[in-house]
């Protein structure tokens, strides 16, 4: 290969390098915590319609997503946002737990995509 050709390629690849880092930012820690807030909301309300033998698995993963929350904003901020997060869900079902599916078809991805990359216990 030419000279000039690797240098294009070099400046080419150190482009999509910085691109890529801008694409990474760090998130807002706020719009975090209320990813995690929906999340642990989304768990804590599945455990009621979820088969007993799920409870441990769901539930911890609740308790881990309310947990990375509180770091980025602390208890009393993560709970109000937990709050907020479960009366979304409850309008949603229309306060029916039958309609639970609407609630897991709407929040059961984002937070298996969020909760991923959270360490287990």
């Amino acid at each position: 290969m030419n000279s000039a050709f690797l240098r294009r390629l070099v400046v080419l690849a150190l482009s999509c390098l910085s691109f890529a880092a801008r694409a990474e930012t760090p998130q807002d820690p706020q719009a975090k915590a209320a990813e995690f807030a929906t999340c642990a909301a989304y768990y804590f309300n599945a455990v009621n319609v979820k088969p007993m033998k799920e409870y441990e698995t769901v539930y911890s993963a609740g308790e881990r997503a309310f947990n990375e929350g509180i770091k980025l904003v602390g208890r009393k901020q993560l709970d109000d946002l937990v709050a907020r997060s479960s009366g979304e869900m409850a309008k949603i079902m229309g306060s029916d737990w039958n309609n639970f599916p609407a609630v897991e078809k709407r929040y059961a991805a984002d937070c298996v995509t969020l909760m991923a990359h959270i360490p287990t216990e």
